[in-house]
């Protein structure tokens, strides 16, 4: 479950199901789509599954991070 906060309010909430690896993924793929946007991010409901997606983004490669970090996109 993913909750989607504008400005510190719900907007909206979603369920996503596949492994906790593809939820991961996405959820993080769908925040960094926000990161130039003023006061929306995306956050899990769970204070659990929150806590376990950060372990995981921890656990995983500085290339790996960068990649999912900048995508395709040219870094000067």
């Amino acid at each position: 479950m993913k909750v989607e906060y504008w400005d510190n309010k719900i907007k909206k909430v979603e369920n996503w199901s596949g492994t906790k690896e593809e939820i991961f993924k996405k959820f993080d793929a769908e925040n960094n789509r926000l990161r130039y946007c003023n006061g929306s991010y995306y956050k899990f409901e769970d204070k659990n599954l929150q806590q376990e997606y950060f372990d995981w983004y921890k656990s995983l490669s500085e290339g790996t991070k960068f990649k999912m970090f900048y995508g395709n996109g040219v870094v000067d």
